[in-house]
């Protein structure tokens, strides 16, 4: 049996396309910057903490496109990429098409004001661990309702939501 291994011809394309990612991971390093500041933290750890905790609310997008989500139209034109190994593609139409996703079942405000909240306890509590994580956590969210009004002109409806409608279908669609 012979494995095959899909060459990548442009890391380049791969990062500028997929530069929102790269936002967050500079976030979560930000917030590190912050806090060792203006309030003493050295644990050298943290930085790979926060920098995992402003990546972790994207898992919903995971988690929507293999479980609650699998039957929209977003979650099976992404399957589609992934089986025909359409890489550029698929990277281009998470980029377009993220923003259109309004049924993730993390990304609104109560999660956004609960992070918020935690964040605001454990400095209060000094407990450095998860003042890093829920920070990381807020900053991700509050950068993604930016980006939204940024993209969109408008807050996404996802973060109206507190938890997911069933059986809506987004309009997210792809047109190379």
């Amino acid at each position: 049996m012979r494995i095959r291994i899909s060459r990548v011809k442009s890391l380049g394309f791969f990062l500028w396309h997929g530069r929102h990612e790269l936002y967050h991971v500079i976030l979560g390093v930000f917030w590190i910057y912050i806090l060792q500041r203006y309030w003493i933290i050295g644990d050298f750890k943290l930085l790979w903490v926060s920098v995992f905790a402003s990546l972790l609310p994207d898992a919903d997008h995971i988690f929507y496109v293999l479980t609650y989500g699998r039957k929209e139209k977003y979650a099976v034109s992404l399957k589609v990429f992934i089986k025909d190994r359409q890489w550029r593609n698929l990277w281009i139409f998470m980029e377009k098409g993220h923003k259109k996703n309004t049924a993730l079942a993390t990304h609104n405000y109560l999660v956004t004001f609960l992070c918020l909240g935690a964040t605001l306890l454990s400095i209060v509590e000094k407990w450095e661990m998860t003042t890093v994580l829920f920070g990381s956590m807020f900053f991700h969210y509050l950068f993604d309702i930016a980006d939204d009004i940024m993209v969109l002109g408008r807050v996404n409806d996802n973060w109206k939501h507190v938890r997911r409608a069933k059986g809506v279908r987004n309009d997210a669609h792809f047109h190379p």
